[in-house]
């Protein structure tokens, strides 16, 4: 059974009335968390049933609207990469990653899990005051955004782009901490 706190944020989510940046970091952890993800589909399902039913049937779109956006869709820029995610315990241990983070570091998840990501990934490139600043927004529960030089399993080196955002229950604890991370150009 999932935590309270956990159903009253699908259902803010699936209503809308989640603020956006609660949303981004949500997101990931829907990605992780199966339980949650299920509920979330289980409420979309209500919504969507509630809507069909006070809705009227609607005139067929004029032909040339169709097509303008038929149109529109073709030209529309290809999709970016998926975005690497983490999510970690409270303490930051890692719990799970997707595929596009073991595509961009090399290690699945077997490697990373219980196990810190900065103790792996950071090496003699890295911004020791930019760590400094990831532990000191994790030991605030504050959001965070920095770019950072981390290491590849094979000790090539690249730029991540990283965001990294507290889920907290309702007492300000730290559920799970998420993070979402892109290459950039070094």
């Amino acid at each position: 059974m999932l935590a309270e706190v956990l159903q009253d944020r699908a259902a803010l989510y699936v209503s809308g009335a989640m603020p956006a940046a609660e949303r981004d970091s949500f997101e990931v952890l829907l990605e992780y968390h199966g339980e949650l993800r299920d509920l979330v589909a289980g409420l979309q399902e209500v919504v969507a049933g509630m809507a069909l039913a006070e809705a009227r049937p609607a005139a067929a779109p004029p032909r040339a609207l169709k097509d303008r956006l038929l149109r529109t869709l073709a030209t529309q820029p290809p999709r970016p990469e998926p975005e690497a995610l983490v999510v970690t315990d409270a303490g930051g241990l890692i719990e799970w990653v997707n595929p596009a983070f073991t595509a961009m570091c090399g290690f699945v998840l077997d490697e990373l899990k219980g196990r810190k990501a900065g103790h792996l990934l950071q090496g003699p490139g890295t911004d020791p005051a930019a760590v400094e600043r990831i532990r000191v927004a994790l030991r605030t529960r504050q959001p965070h955004r920095t770019t950072l030089v981390n290491y590849h399993k094979d000790g090539t080196r690249y730029r991540a782009d990283i965001r990294i955002a507290p889920i907290l229950d309702d007492g300000g604890e730290p559920l799970w901490f998420v993070a979402r991370e892109r290459k950039v150009a070094e």
